[in-house]
């Protein structure tokens, strides 16, 4: 048996195991922290959030909670946190 979180993702409730939340939990904050002091970083963590959302209902045929397994499938789709640098602006 194992302890369930509920998160708010996009507008959308899920159900997350504890040790799946954790992870999802560090995957964005390392997102959020390649756009720190960006311009329009909250809209593009909207966006971000409403993919993995979309992800998430995608897998979720049948069943009722996100597992560490659904949290590992959004970041081999979505990629590493790094990925999320943006283009190099030639400085």
């Amino acid at each position: 048996m194992k302890k369930t979180v509920t998160a708010n993702i996009a507008g959308t409730v899920f159900h997350i195991e504890e040790d799946a939340y954790d992870q999802l939990q560090r995957y964005l904050a390392g997102i959020r922290a390649n756009f720190s002091g960006s311009a329009g970083a909250e809209e593009i963590m909207a966006d971000i959030e409403a993919r993995i959302a979309e992800l998430f209902n995608e897998r979720l045929t049948g069943r009722n909670v996100v597992n560490i397994a659904d949290v590992q499938h959004v970041e081999g789709v979505m990629g590493r946190p790094e990925d999320f640098a943006g283009e190099p602006t030639g400085d």
